[in-house]
């Protein structure tokens, strides 16, 4: 009996180890039937970098494959680090994942002494690298921002790099127009590449904030050989360059020149509500502003991204925000420069300036959620929009027809910011407006929904020809599916 009992027991043994190494060679053949799969299906968001669509190049696309629509804003600088933190988890917990750091900032300033590196501000640019690892946020890192090389301190002057304080450098137009200038450039961001080099999470690497404003000559020249320089010196980031706000004629020429660069992958402009401005355009509605710097992009007939880089209300001569501010608690600026660039063709929304004394004063990130609940599910890389705008009698309508779906915002044309923020006049409910959508789809349409980003509610239009709109304030967006 004893002998039975152990070979039924050495059966028993025998059989439990065959399951068992037919059960680790199983797990061993998925797992080297994952590792056969193309890496893009395998890439997170956070291993993934941001590219120019290679679908669609008005569009940005992750290196997993998927549609990437930054929204987000600037969020430049900080009074010290958990304050910083704090803004990336309130833009990534209300749908964001995009901001915007400058290098040049004195926390973040790696070379605060000319040639040599400031661990303590490196390791400041390494935790905000962190945070947007964190916070599921691709980063654009501004190089430079600085405006003059003078002896004394300023906050847009290099003072380090005076020969008075131990650089090399006279002034601005030495360091712009000769071979030992944009060598110092390059260097410095050596020093950068070495620490956070082809890193997924940074968007690109933007060569300078509002470069026509510094205090030299050599604008183009200084663009044309560093762009392709620094594309060499990252292959799996983008780079890119901005401008000063586009508020008069003169910055066209500059602006068509520097975003039709080939090197130059990212179309930007930047523009304030501003009335201090010489273009008419800068004191009206903010959707119209907005819109209009969208249209300015595409008249260069570029095929890359358009972003409103900056975007924001400020004093004349852009001497702090603009006052209004104060009165907008429900955020109407904001919603206005984040959907109308969008609803005009660019890659994203706008990117807000004033993020601490607007966006987070007044407590307005639930803005981007908004935004990002109207376009949810829509892969404008695929739909192909194109950019339409119709006016009708109370509303201005911001439309993208794409292959399969429609988008439509409908702004009240009677409300603006010096009707409820300057004059004081509540937004009033329009009723029984209605929208021909027969123009945008002559085939029909299968479903239409509603979309009230002020009640953040759904609801569903009937299906004809014309939509009924329900009552609403400010704005609606309408999202309709086509018949094929």
């Amino acid at each position: 009996m004893a002998e039975k009992e152990e070979l039924k027991s050495n059966s028993f043994k025998h059989k439990t180890m065959k399951l068992k190494t037919s059960f680790l060679l199983l797990i061993l053949a998925v797992q080297l039937l994952l590792q056969a799969q193309p890496v893009k299906n395998n890439q997170s968001f956070q291993h993934s970098f941001v590219k120019v669509s290679s679908q669609n190049p008005f569009y940005f696309e992750l290196t997993n494959g998927k549609t990437f629509i930054p929204i987000g804003a600037n969020l430049c600088w900080a009074k010290d680090m958990e304050v910083m933190e704090s803004y990336f988890r309130k833009l990534s917990e209300n749908g964001g994942n995009y901001a915007r750091i400058w290098l040049n900032f004195p926390a973040h300033e790696i070379e605060t002494d000319y040639g040599k590196i400031n661990e303590a501000n490196l390791e400041n640019l390494d935790r905000i690298l962190g945070y947007a690892e964190k916070y599921n946020i691709k980063i654009k890192l501004c190089i430079e921002s600085f405006r003059t090389i003078k002896p004394g301190k300023s906050f847009f002057t290099k003072w380090q790099y005076h020969k008075d304080n131990g650089g090399p450098f006279e002034n601005m137009d030495e360091y712009i127009n000769t071979e030992k200038g944009r060598q110092a450039y390059l260097d410095r961001l050596e020093m950068l590449r070495k620490k956070f080099g082809d890193h997924p999470a940074i968007f690109g690497w933007e060569l300078w904030n509002e470069m026509n404003a510094i205090e030299s000559k050599g604008l183009w020249e200084w663009n044309e050989r560093m762009l392709p320089k620094v594309q060499a010196m990252f292959p799996k980031n983008m780079v890119l360059q901005s401008l000063g706000s586009f508020d008069n004629e003169a910055a066209r020429k500059d602006y068509r020149f520097i975003n039709r660069l080939p090197s130059n992958d990212v179309a930007q402009l930047h523009r304030y509500l501003d009335m201090g401005a010489s273009l008419d355009v800068c004191k009206g509605p903010v959707d119209v502003l907005s819109a209009d710097a969208i249209d300015e992009l595409r008249s260069y007939q570029v095929q890359k991204p358009m972003l409103l880089a900056e975007v924001g209300g400020v004093k004349p001569n852009h001497t702090g925000p603009i006052e209004v501010y104060a009165a907008d608690k429900e955020g109407m600026i904001l919603h206005d420069l984040l959907f109308a660039p969008f609803f005009t063709g660019s890659a994203g929304p706008g990117h807000a300036w004033h993020w601490d004394s607007y966006i987070d004063k007044n407590n307005l990130w639930f803005h981007f959620q908004r935004f990002a609940e109207a376009i949810k599910g829509i892969d404008p890389v695929k739909e192909k929009f194109v950019p339409v705008k119709i006016f009708q009698e109370n509303l201005r309508i911001y439309a993208l027809v794409g292959i399969k779906t429609i988008l439509l915002w409908c702004r009240d044309s009677n409300n603006d910011w010096q009707v409820e923020l300057v004059n004081h006049i509540s937004p009033k409910f329009l009723e029984g407006e209605t929208v021909d959508l027969a123009c945008f789809s002559p085939m029909g349409i299968k479903s239409a929904t509603i979309y009230d980003p002020w009640k953040n509610k759904w609801t569903k239009a009937k299906k004809t020809s014309f939509i009924q709109l329900p009552d609403f304030k400010r704005s609606l967006v309408i999202r309709i599916d086509k018949k094929q």
